[in-house]
C-alpha cells in the first residue's frame, strides 16, 4: 500500500507543475504585431490542448527577473529607471526569449524525429505549443535569423503532417492508454549563456502538448512581416499563396461546406460574425487587418502599387464600378496603417497621382465613418512629399497635371502648407523629404529655403513646448544637396552651423560631405570631418567607405603621374596644359592621399566588431600600397590601433617589423598599442618581447624612443596578474608573482635596464586597484606551497627563501601605505582583504 504522504507529495509536484505552465501561458504570446485578438487567435482557432507535460531552463543573468511579475517594470515618480538599467534589462530580455526560442526549436526537432523514427511504439510525441512557436519565430526574425525562423515554420508543417498520416494508420491517442488527466514530465535543461553574472536565475517554461502545432494565421503574419523586414518580400508572397492553399483558410472551409451541402448561401460569410464564428467552429485562418497590412506592405516593397489597392478594396467592401478585388480577403476594416502602406507603394514607383488619390480616399474614408484615426497624418503627408520628381517620365507617357513637373519641387510645397493647414505638425523627416525633393530638382536654393523654414516651425514648436523630432536627417538632405550642386562651401558651414543648433551630425551626414569635399579636392575639410567622427566614435559605414576608397585611388593616381624618378630622384612634373590654380584649388600634393588613408583608417577603429574591422583596415592598407602610396608612421600606427582594439599581438609585431624594414623608427605610440594589443590578447610573452625590444632600441636616450609610463606598466602588471589567475600550476602561477614584484621593485628603484627611470613611483602608489595587485602577487608568493611542505605555510613564517622574504617586506611596505589603509573600492574583493589581515599580523609580528 502506497504511503499517504507519497501520494499527497505526487498530488503537490502536479499542482506546482500546471501552477507554472499557467504562468507562461499568462506570458507568452505573439511578439510584435499588434492588437490583443490577434494574439488570442491560437486559442480561438484550436481548443486549448491539455498541457502534458513542460520543459525548464534556467538563465543566469544579473536582471532582476520574476515571470510573476512584469517583464518591464514602469516608471513611477517614486522609483525612476535609469536608461542604462533600462537598457540592461531589454537586453537580459531578448537573451531570454533567444533561449527560449531555442529550447523550442530543439523541443520540436525531437519531438519530430520521434514521431518519425518511433511511431511503430505507439507512444504519444509531446510538442510545444503553437503559441510558443510564433514566439520563437518571431523572436528569429527580430535577431534577423530568418533561415532560421523558416526552419522552425517548416517543421511545425512536417509535424502536422507526419501525425495525421501516422494517425490515419491506427488510433494514434486512443490506443496508447493516456488519460486526459495524465501528466508527462519534460526534461530539466540549465543553460548558462555568454555574460551572465551575479547569479540570479529565470525558471522559463516551454508546455508540451500532444497536438502538432499547426500554423495559425499569427505563424504566418508573423514569418511573413519578418521576411519584409529583411527584404525578401518575394517570400512573403509565396507564403501567403502557401496560406490560400491551407484546408483551414477560410474560402476552402466555406467551399468543402457548400460541396457537402452544410450551407446554401456562402454570402452569409461577408459577415465579421459569421467569420469569427467559422474560426472558433471550424478552426479556420482568416485574414484580419494586421495581416492584410502585412501583405500590402510585401507588395509595397515590390512597388506593385495596383495589386495593394486590390487589397484595399477587397477590404473596404462593396466595390465601386471597375475596382477590382481580391476574394481571398475578407472586409475589414482598414487602419490609417494599410492607407499609409498603399501610399508607400505608390512612392515606390514614384506615381504621384495615384498617392494623391489614396490621400483623397483617407478623408472621405474619415468623413464616412466619422473615424478621425484613420484620417491623413504627418507620416502620410511625408510619403506624398517624397513621391514628388521621384518619376522620370518617358516620351511615350503623358503627363499628369496633379503629378507637377518633372523637374519641380512646387509640388511638395504645397503638400506641406497643406499639411500645416489641417493642423498636421510635420518632423523632421518630412523636411528632408521636402529638402531630398529639392535636391532631385538640382534646386540647392529652394533646399536651403526648405531648411529655413524648419528653422522657424522649430522656433514655433518650441514656443508650445513642444519638440521637432529627427532634424538631423533635414540638415543631411541639405549638405547633400548643397554638395551635389557644387556648393561646397555652404555645405561645410551648414556642417558647423547645425551643431550650433544642438543637432548632432550622424554617420550618414559625414558620409555625404565627404564625399562632395574629397571629389572637389578639399583635403583640409575632409580631414576635419574625419577628426570629428573620430572624436564623436562615429565610424563609417559601406558607402562612405567605398566612396572614400573610389576617391582616394584617385587622387593617389593623379599624385602618382606627376611624379617620376631621374638618377634616382623623385622630381614633381607640373604639366602645362593644366591651369595652376587647378592644382592649388584641388589642393593636391605629395602627402594628401597618405594623410586621408590614414585618417580613414583611424576612423574606422572605433567600429564594434574588433575582428571586422581589422579586417577592412588592413584591405585599405593594401589598397593603399596597390595605389602606389608609401605609409608613413602615423599610417603604421593607426594598424598598430586596430590590432591592439582588435587583442591580436602576433599582427602588431609584424607591423612593427614593416616600420623597420621600411627605414622607418617606432615612436612611443607604436610600441604603447603593440603592448596594449599582447595585453588584450593575454600574452605576456609577447608584452615582454615588445617592452625589452622598445627599451633596447634607444637605451640612454631620453628624448627619443620608448619612455614608458605608470599606464604602460600598470597594463604589463595587468597581463601578468590575468595569466596567474588563469593557471593551476602553482610553479608558473609563482613566476608571474615574481615578474610584477621585479617590474614594481625596478620602478621603485628607477631601473634604467628596463627603461623605468621616468616612470614616476608615487602615480603607481596612488592607484589603488593596481598596489593591491602587487600586494596580491606578493602576498601569494609568500603563502604559495612548496615542493615537500607540509601543514599550513604560516607555521613556517621565518623559513623561508630570499624571493618569499622579499615579497614579505614588499607586502608589509604595501599595508602599510594611506590609500590602503583608507577606503577600499567596492570592486576589491574578499580575498584581498583577507590578504590585508594575514600582511597585518605579519607587520605586528615583526
Amino acid at each position: 500500500m502506497i504511503p499517504r504522504y507519497l501520494l499527497l507529495t505526487c498530488f503537490l509536484v502536479v499542482l506546482a507543475l500546471n501552477a507554472n505552465a499557467h504562468v507562461h501561458n499568462s506570458l507568452a504570446g505573439f511578439v510584435g504585431l499588434g492588437p490583443n485578438r490577434h494574439r488570442a487567435l491560437d486559442h480561438v482557432q484550436r481548443p486549448a490542448p491539455r498541457v502534458l507535460g513542460s520543459v525548464e531552463f534556467s538563465i543566469r543573468t544579473s536582471l532582476n527577473y520574476n515571470m510573476g511579475n512584469e517583464l518591464n517594470p514602469r516608471r513611477t515618480k517614486k522609483n525612476g529607471i535609469p536608461n542604462q538599467r533600462m537598457n540592461e534589462n531589454h537586453e537580459m530580455l531578448q537573451i531570454a526569449k533567444m533561449h527560449e526560442a531555442e529550447v523550442v526549436e530543439r523541443a520540436l526537432s525531437n519531438a519530430l524525429e520521434e514521431a518519425r523514427f518511433k511511431h511503430y511504439t505507439k507512444a504519444p510525441q509531446l510538442f510545444p505549443s503553437v503559441r510558443q512557436c510564433n514566439s520563437a519565430i518571431a523572436t528569429f526574425g527580430d535577431a534577423g535569423d530568418f533561415r532560421r525562423a523558416l526552419k522552425l515554420f517548416t517543421q511545425m508543417r512536417k509535424s502536422v503532417s507526419l501525425i495525421r498520416r501516422i494517425s490515419r494508420s491506427w488510433n494514434w491517442f486512443s490506443s496508447t492508454g493516456i488519460s486526459d488527466n495524465t501528466i508527462y514530465r519534460g526534461a530539466k535543461e540549465t543553460t548558462d549563456g555568454p555574460n551572465y553574472t551575479n547569479g540570479t536565475v529565470y525558471n522559463v517554461s516551454i508546455d508540451l502538448v500532444k497536438d502538432a502545432p499547426a500554423p495559425t494565421l499569427v505563424t504566418y503574419s508573423t514569418l511573413m512581416s519578418r521576411a519584409v523586414s529583411v527584404g525578401k518580400p518575394r517570400v512573403a508572397i509565396r507564403l501567403w499563396n502557401l496560406m490560400k492553399n491551407q484546408p483551414n483558410f477560410y474560402t476552402n472551409v466555406i467551399s468543402r461546406k457548400q460541396r457537402q451541402g452544410r450551407i446554401s448561401d456562402p454570402s452569409v460569410f461577408l459577415d465579421p460574425n459569421e467569420l469569427h464564428k467559422l474560426e472558433v467552429d471550424d478552426s479556420a485562418i482568416v485574414p484580419d487587418v494586421i495581416f492584410c497590412n502585412t501583405l500590402m506592405n510585401a507588395y509595397a516593397k515590390l512597388g506593385d502599387h495596383k495589386m495593394a489597392r486590390f487589397i484595399l478594396n477587397s477590404m473596404l467592401g462593396s466595390p465601386k464600378a471597375g475596382n477590382i478585388v481580391l476574394h481571398e480577403i475578407p472586409q475589414v476594416n482598414p487602419t490609417v496603417v494599410t492607407f499609409n502602406t498603399l501610399a508607400d507603394a505608390c512612392k515606390e514607383v514614384g506615381d504621384l497621382a495615384a498617392g494623391l488619390e489614396v490621400l483623397e480616399l483617407m478623408s472621405s474614408h474619415a468623413q464616412l465613418t466619422g473615424d478621425n484615426k484613420i484620417a491623413p497624418d504627418a507620416r502620410t503627408y511625408t510619403i506624398l512629399i517624397s513621391t514628388v520628381a521621384r518619376k522620370t517620365k518617358h516620351h511615350h507617357e503623358t503627363r499628369d497635371i496633379r503629378s507637377g513637373g518633372e523637374r519641380d519641387p512646387d509640388k511638395a510645397f504645397d503638400l506641406l502648407n497643406e499639411m500645416i493647414s489641417k493642423g498636421i505638425h510635420p518632423n523632421g523627416i518630412t523636411f528632408c523629404a521636402l529638402i531630398d525633393v529639392c535636391s532631385r530638382c538640382r534646386r540647392y536654393d529652394l533646399a536651403l529655403n526648405g531648411l529655413r523654414i524648419m528653422l522657424s516651425r522649430k522656433k514655433v514648436e518650441s514656443n508650445k513646448n513642444r519638440q521637432l523630432f529627427n532634424e538631423v536627417g533635414a540638415w543631411t538632405a541639405a549638405i547633400n544637396a548643397c554638395g551635389k550642386a557644387g556648393r561646397i562651401d555652404t555645405a561645410m558651414r551648414l556642417f558647423k552651423t547645425m551643431q550650433r543648433f544642438s543637432v548632432k551630425p550622424n554617420a550618414v551626414t559625414c558620409a555625404s560631405l565627404t564625399d562632395s569635399l574629397v571629389k572637389a579636392g578639399k583635403i583640409t575639410e575632409t580631414l576635419e570631418v574625419l577628426q570629428y567622427m573620430k572624436n564623436e566614435g562615429l565610424s563609417p559605414g559601406e558607402v562612405m567607405y567605398t566612396s572614400l576608397m573610389s576617391s582616394l585611388l584617385g587622387i593617389a593616381k593623379r599624385e602618382n603621374d606627376n611624379i617620376l624618378t631621374s638618377g634616382g630622384l623623385k622630381v614633381k612634373v607640373i604639366d602645362k596644359l593644366v591651369p595652376a590654380e587647378r592644382h592649388l584649388a584641388n589642393g593636391l600634393n605629395t602627402t594628401n592621399s597618405i594623410v586621408l588613408y590614414t585618417e580613414l583608417m583611424r576612423s574606422m577603429v572605433r567600429d564594434s566588431s574588433g575582428e571586422d574591422v581589422l579586417l577592412k583596415i588592413f584591405l585599405v592598407f593594401q589598397e593603399m600600397k596597390a595605389a602606389g602610396v608609401s605609409p608613413d608612421l602615423p599610417c603604421y600606427n593607426a594598424l598598430l590601433r586596430a590590432c591592439s582594439f582588435a587583442g591580436d599581438a602576433d599582427k602588431a609585431q609584424d607591423v612593427l617589423r614593416r616600420i623597420v624594414d621600411d627605414g622607418l623608427e617606432p615612436n612611443d605610440a607604436s610600441w604603447r598599442e603593440a603592448l596594449k594589443a599582447a595585453a588584450k590578447q593575454g600574452r605576456s610573452d609577447l608584452a615582454d618581447t615588445i617592452w625589452n625590444t622598445a627599451v633596447a632600441r634607444k637605451k640612454g636616450t631620453y628624448d627619443m624612443g620608448f619612455i614608458p609610463r605608470a599606464s604602460d606598466v600598470d597594463l604589463l602588471i595587468s597581463t601578468y596578474w590575468q595569466e596567474a589567475q588563469k593557471t593551476t600550476n602553482h610553479s608558473v602561477r609563482a613566476l608571474f608573482h615574481r615578474k610584477i614584484i621585479d617590474l614594481f621593485e625596478g620602478v621603485q628603484m628607477r631601473s634604467v635596464e628596463r627603461g623605468l627611470c621616468h616612470v614616476p613611483v608615487d602615480e603607481l602608489e596612488q592607484n589603488q586597484v593596481l598596489i593591491l595587485t602587487v600586494f596580491r602577487a606578493a602576498v601569494s608568493l609568500v603563502l604559495a606551497p612548496r615542493k615537500g611542505d607540509l601543514g599550513n605555510p604560516r607555521d613556517n613564517i621565518y623559513d623561508f627563501d630570499a624571493d618569499r622574504i622579499r615579497a614579505q617586506e614588499l607586502a608589509c611596505e604595501i599595508a602599510g601605505l594611506h590609500v590602503v589603509q583608507g577606503k577600499l573600492l567596492s570592486t576589491i574583493d574578499g580575498k584581498t582583504k583577507k590578504a590585508l589581515s594575514i600582511a597585518r599580523d605579519w607587520m605586528l609580528a615583526y
